[in-house]
């Protein structure tokens, strides 16, 4: 695990914006609220992770990973290639000292390998309070699990898992609302310069979590925007309802967060089209605030991976699991920057960076 740094070397750093607009004091007052929050996730976890339940949903989770990778690399014709994957050393990681960045070595396994070396590692992403929603939030999106609608990019299947931060059991029948931009930093459902227009969908979508907590997904690599390193967006909301045209309304909002993953497959996946066409400035992570903030925590915020042939067009499993917090209720702080209905996208007045709505019961 990453060892955690203090709240005053945290906050002794400059800060770029988390998001365009947004003030720094106020990003400094969030950071400090989730660094206690992460301190406190962190506890919980490490209180319960080597419980039976725990060590058990490990198992399964691993079994159910190397599975994923079997079909996969059968669907796509990959059976003879080696799978490819990069495991970090987090022992040398200095993020203060020297702004170095988890150092990675390169590691070629095949489907002989045991699944417990591939696919039993597994990153934890506590998922604590935050009063900032980010960008571009929109609610009504299709339940699905193929969010790609043509899209081209490095095709991504990533496993997101939810445990209880108290127990580290499962939790089932969590709507993963999830979205992130295109390889060139477009965002759909929203009508802000250079973003797809309040009518597009593509790279949005919802699951809910099985007995095990896993939500999946079909989509791409994200790509990379303004003043941000790249990265991807996870509500987590419970006790919600499911309506007959595939969306789901209203629930507990446990969290607001996002996902990233590390520099080795980001600078990889760039270097690859249509990621090289974006004419957006890349933002590396030592000067994204929030990645920055992310980074400090005794938790790891990173996706594992492997991928699935020789080459990234080949494919990526990606996985996590996130830690929620269910007394959480973090309701009043979900604002979108538009809604979706049937008739189409109806925007938030004022809201295109995730302020509040004007009217979310517009139809």
């Amino acid at each position: 695990m990453v060892q955690i740094k203090t709240l005053a070397a945290a906050l002794a750093l400059p800060l770029v914006l988390a998001h365009p607009g947004e003030d720094k004091e106020i990003l400094r007052k969030e950071m400090a609220l989730r660094n206690v929050q992460h301190a406190k996730a962190t506890r919980s976890l490490a209180s319960c992770q080597d419980s039976p339940q725990a060590k058990a949903l490990r198992s399964r989770a691993a079994a159910r990973r190397l599975a994923k990778a079997r079909d996969l690399r059968v669907k796509r014709g990959l059976v003879s290639e080696k799978m490819n994957h990069q495991k970090r050393d987090l022992t040398n990681l200095e993020i203060y000292s020297n702004l170095s960045h988890n150092k990675t070595s390169s590691l070629e396994y095949t489907l002989d390998t045991p699944e417990e070396t591939i696919f039993g590692s597994n990153n934890t992403c506590a998922l604590v309070p935050e009063t900032t929603i980010g960008p571009y939030y929109v609610t009504g999106e299709y339940i699905r699990q193929d969010i790609t609608e043509g899209q081209i990019g490095v095709p991504m299947h990533i496993d997101i898992q939810f445990v209880d931060m108290n127990t580290c059991g499962p939790v089932a029948d969590i709507a993963a609302d999830v979205w992130h931009c295109n390889s060139t930093g477009v965002y759909s459902g929203v009508d802000s310069d250079g973003e797809g227009g309040l009518n597009s969908t593509f790279l949005r979508g919802v699951q809910f979590s099985d007995e095990d907590g896993v939500s999946a997904f079909d989509t791409l690599f994200p790509g990379h925007y303004d003043d941000r390193i790249t990265h991807f967006h996870l509500v987590a909301q419970h006790n919600y309802t499911v309506q007959p045209n595939d969306t789901y309304t209203g629930g507990t909002t446990l969290h607001v967060g996002q996902i990233y993953f590390e520099d080795a497959l980001v600078d990889a996946v760039e270097a690859t089209y249509p990621y090289n066409t974006n004419t957006i400035e890349f933002t590396s992570w030592e000067l994204d605030g929030w990645m920055l903030e992310e980074a400090t925590s005794d938790y790891d915020p990173y996706v594992e991976y492997v991928q699935l042939g020789s080459d990234l067009s080949d494919g990526l499993l990606a996985w996590i699991t996130v830690a929620v917090d269910l007394s959480s209720d973090h309701t009043a702080n979900l604002t979108a920057a538009a809604s979706y209905y049937e008739g189409g996208g109806v925007a938030h007045n004022g809201s295109d960076k995730g302020l509040p709505p004007s009217n979310p019961n517009a139809s």
